[in-house]
């Protein structure tokens, strides 16, 4: 089994707005460099940035030549946000440089994503359902022309993964993907967690155990019952977790119990509600 990170981004504090994309490109290469010049090698990579497509809260956003790396700028939060998608993350295939360079940011990352490719024939579908547990209530089953991909978890939650796989003639119909993402609170804890990790293996196993994964294709070389655990709480979220369990929770239950209540759809409008919240 291969794993590495594939998606990367995180923010660092924007000392001026830039307003332009060439002001964006000065400033975020500035910030990025007071973190270490390996950050800022890994990020630009002797490469070119061009005006791209802006998503809010952020107004200016520019591309690199290869599309491995985007960055955002000029919001209301005053932050500079980065991204490396898949190709960007390439030179985060050595552990050791990988774990360095988010270790340098773990505490401002916003989004991580591990891959994991297993050269084997199992469909995505057969090697999702052996699982474990069923902590995550939400699974979905896609199919395509182009392949076939089953989420573990709801894509709008802070942790979700993915398993797919492409059918033939593309490059990578050989091999089974499964991948994990973390975002938000998640995304820092879990890179914080990564940066720290000294067995890549032990590692692959705490992910593969959070979703339950038993398959007999799924054999990290490394054995641990341990999960890639939630952050520490805060006392206020604390007491409302509480009352969650201790009164919300059994009115559910009997609600459940009379049918009035499909528990489904309530996770479903309880991520939906948060989603535009934000």
């Amino acid at each position: 089994m291969d794993v590495h990170v594939d998606w990367l981004s995180f923010t660092l504090k924007e000392y001026e707005e830039p307003r332009t994309a060439m002001k964006l490109y000065e400033f975020a290469k500035i910030q990025l460099r007071k973190v270490s010049h390996e950050v800022e090698q890994t990020f630009y990579n002797g490469q070119g940035f061009d005006p791209s497509s802006s998503r809010p809260p952020y107004r200016v956003s520019i591309a690199r030549s290869d599309k491995g790396a985007r960055l955002f700028g000029a919001s209301h939060t005053a932050t500079l946000l980065y991204e490396l998608s898949g190709r960007g993350c390439e030179p985060l295939r050595n552990h050791e440089i990988a774990r360095y360079i988010i270790g340098s940011i773990s505490d401002t990352v916003t989004r991580i994503d591990f891959a994991v490719d297993i050269a084997t024939g199992t469909r995505p579908t057969d090697f999702a359902n052996k699982r474990s547990h069923n902590r995550f209530s939400s699974i979905s089953y896609i199919n395509s022309q182009s392949g076939e991909t089953v989420y573990i978890g709801s894509p709008k939650s802070d942790r979700f993964c993915r398993v797919y796989r492409y059918n033939s003639p593309h490059p990578r119909a050989n091999l089974l993907r499964v991948e994990y993402v973390f975002r938000r609170k998640l995304a820092k804890s879990t890179a914080t967690h990564y940066a720290g990790s000294d067995n890549i293996q032990a590692f692959i196993a705490e992910l593969g155990n959070t979703f339950g994964f038993v398959h007999p294709d799924w054999q990290p070389r490394s054995s641990t019952t341990e999960k890639i655990s939630y952050p520490i709480i805060e006392r206020g979220d604390q007491d409302t977790v509480s009352w969650l369990y201790k009164q919300v929770a059994p009115a559910m239950s009997r609600l459940i119990e009379a049918g009035a209540l499909d528990v489904t759809h309530f996770l479903d409008f309880v991520y939906t509600h948060r989603t535009r919240a934000k």
